[in-house]
């Protein structure tokens, strides 16, 4: 890790992480891109393929289904959303993958710092996930979208979060695999950790003003705790 990320760190004497769900903690294109490929196929769109809705990985759903069906109508999307839903709880959330070394990351996090979860997945699906895979205990709070997709805004959820728990932003860091996930980090103060093993690029993470990329989960352990 570079000097003045060291340098940073222990200026910030950081004792919260907020993380991202998607794609930082789990591969969740599989079930993401299935009831993306229902909703479309249920309203009578030809759905791309499976390997070519990476991008769905971490944008707001009614974002996505925006840009899916090329239209603003809120009727079309709130009903393919509604599609969407309806799968992915009760198949596409196990269908996710936790990245290797995830489990002990929380765990050896969780011992430094206090764990919370921001994402702008419906909240009751996070809580679903987390559950599934024996995630949930590792984290203090879990701040998601309501059935209306609000707080639609990464930035707002992670002042929420920050708010909820008494945080300081100035000693609380972000790790998340998207832009969005660096742009709320950098809106609120924080310091922001990108990882390029989910499904933004490093070019992505960087643009987006990332203070530091790791490119494996073990690499994020080592940022916060060497």
């Amino acid at each position: 890790m570079p000097a003045c990320y060291k340098l940073e760190l222990m200026h910030r004497k950081l004792d919260a992480v907020l993380f991202d769900l998607d794609g930082t903690l789990t591969d969740s294109r599989p079930g993401i891109a299935r009831s993306v490929q229902f909703a479309l196929q249920s309203l009578g769109v030809k759905a791309p393929l499976e390997e070519e809705l990476g991008w769905c990985v971490g944008p707001p759903l009614r974002e996505n289904f925006r840009r899916l069906l090329g239209t603003s109508d809120s009727v079309s999307i709130e009903r393919a959303v509604a599609l969407y839903l309806e799968r992915y709880e009760m198949v596409g959330f196990r269908e996710n993958r936790v990245y290797e070394g995830t489990a002990a990351m929380l765990a050896t996090l969780g011992r430094r710092y206090r764990l919370l979860l921001v994402t702008t997945k419906l909240t009751e699906s996070a809580e679903r996930v987390l559950g599934e895979f024996s995630m949930r205990t590792g984290f203090e709070g879990v701040f998601g979208t309501d059935r209306n997709g609000e707080p639609s805004d990464k930035s707002e959820l992670a002042r929420i979060a920050i708010a909820h728990h008494g945080l300081s932003a100035s000693s609380t860091a972000i790790v998340g695999d998207r832009y969005h996930d660096i742009i709320a980090g950098k809106s609120n103060g924080l310091f922001a950790i990108g990882v390029s093993y989910g499904y933004g690029s490093r070019d992505e993470l960087a643009a987006a003003g990332a203070d530091v990329i790791c490119d494996s989960v073990g690499a994020v352990v080592h940022v916060l705790c060497e």
